[in-house]
C-alpha cells in the first residue's frame, strides 16, 4: 500500500502532536509544522518526518511559499490538516482589535491561505482531503467566547461550502467539530497574547489574569464557577483517540470504514450531548416561529429538486 502524504499545521503540541505521532505509526509520511517546530519537534526527523516553519497567520503570500515548499518535499501530498488554533475567554466588548484579528488571522483566513493554496495542487494530481479542526462551539455559542465561536462557525461552514465547490474534482473536505480535549490551546502563543498553535476546544479556554469589565464580572465569576476547582468534567477527550479517528474518517477505516464522507464530524460524547441538545431546541424554535418567517414572502417559494443538493448535508444520505 503506497504511503499516505499528511501536511499538518499545528503540531507542537495537543491533537496536532498526537496526529504526527499516529501517523508516523501508521507508516505514512507527515510534514509536521507550527511555530519554531524545528525546536520542539526536532527529534522527529527522518525518512517519513519532515518539519516545517509555518504561521498560518503570516499572510497569504507567505502561506503559499511554504505550501509550495511543503508540496516538494515528498512530491506530493494527500491530505492536508488545519489544525492550528487560539481560543481565550474575554467579554465581546472588552475586545480589542488587536484580539480580534488574531484571533480570526489564525482561526479562518489561516486556514482560507492553506486551502487556497494547496487546492491548485490538488486539482492537479485529481486527488486530495481537506481538514479541520473545528469545535463544538459551530453548533452551539457560548458566553465569553465570542470571538472564538464566530471563528469556529466560519470554518465549518466553509468546509460544508468548499466541499461543494470541490468534491466533483476529487477532492474531499471535513470539518472536526471536537469537544473538550486536554491541549495547549489557551496558552499564549510565542511571544504573543494570544494561544498556542494547537488543536482547538471550547471548554479549554485562557482563564485571564485580569478580571473582565465591571458590568461582566458577577456574570463572569458564575460561568468561571462552573469550571472551578474541578474543571475536567469540560475535558472528557483523549487526544490520541482523536488523532486516530481523524485519520480513520479521512481514510474511511476503522469505525469509518463503509460510511459515506461527511463534511461535519463531531468527536467527543460532550460535544455530541451540546449539539443534539441545541438543535432540538432549533427545530422546537423554528416551529414556533414558522408564521413569522413565512410572513416575509412576496409569493409561494417551492424548493427545486435539483437544487437540494446545494444544501444537503454531506453524509446524511446513503
Amino acid at each position: 500500500m503506497p504511503q499516505t502524504v499528511w501536511l499538518v499545521t499545528g503540531t507542537t503540541s495537543g491533537i496536532g502532536a498526537a496526529l504526527v505521532n499516529h501517523i508516523i505509526s501508521r507508516g505514512d509520511k507527515v510534514i509536521a509544522s507550527g511555530r519554531n517546530v524545528e525546536k520542539k519537534l526536532g527529534h522527529l526527523k527522518s525518512g517519513n518526518v519532515a518539519l516545517l516553519e509555518l504561521d498560518v497567520a503570516a499572510g497569504k503570500s507567505t502561506v503559499e511559499a511554504q505550501v509550495k515548499r511543503a508540496w516538494e518535499i515528498f512530491g506530493h501530498i494527500d491530505v492536508l490538516i488545519n489544525n492550528a488554533g487560539m481560543s481565550a475567554l474575554k467579554a465581546a466588548e472588552d475586545a480589542d482589535d488587536n484580539y480580534v484579528n488574531t484571533m480570526f488571522q489564525v482561526n479562518v483566513f489561516g486556514q482560507l491561505h492553506m486551502s487556497q493554496a494547496i487546492l491548485p495542487f490538488f486539482r492537479a494530481q485529481g486527488h486530495g482531503t481537506i481538514a479541520f479542526t473545528s469545535s463544538g462551539c459551530a453548533w452551539g455559542a457560548l458566553p465569553y467566547l465570542s470571538h472564538y465561536c464566530m471563528t469556529k462557525a466560519a470554518l465549518s461552514s466553509f468546509a460544508e461550502s468548499l466541499h461543494k465547490e470541490v468534491s466533483h474534482m476529487g477532492i474531499n473536505c471535513v470539518a472536526f467539530d471536537i469537544g473538550g480535549f486536554p491541549t495547549r490551546l489557551a496558552q499564549p502563543r510565542d511571544g504573543d497574547d494570544g494561544a498556542a498553535d494547537a488543536a482547538v476546544n471550547p471548554d479549554e479556554v485562557a482563564f485571564p489574569e485580569s478580571p473582565v469589565s465591571e458590568p461582566y464580572a458577577e456574570s463572569f465569576g458564575q460561568y468561571l464557577g462552573l469550571f472551578m476547582p474541578d474543571p475536567t468534567w469540560t475535558i472528557p477527550g483523549d487526544p490520541n483517540k482523536a488523532a486516530s479517528t481523524m485519520v480513520d474518517v479521512i481514510q474511511r477505516q476503522g469505525a469509518a470504514a463503509g460510511r459515506p464522507w461527511a463534511v461535519r464530524v463531531i468527536l467527543g460524547s460532550d460535544s455530541l450531548t451540546y449539539a443534539r441538545k441545541r438543535r432540538a431546541e432549533e427545530l422546537k424554535l423554528l416551529e414556533k416561529w414558522k408564521d413569522v418567517s413565512s410572513s416575509t414572502d412576496a409569493r409561494k417559494f417551492v424548493l427545486k429538486p435539483e437544487y437540494e443538493k446545494y444544501i444537503v448535508v454531506a453524509g446524511v444520505e446513503e
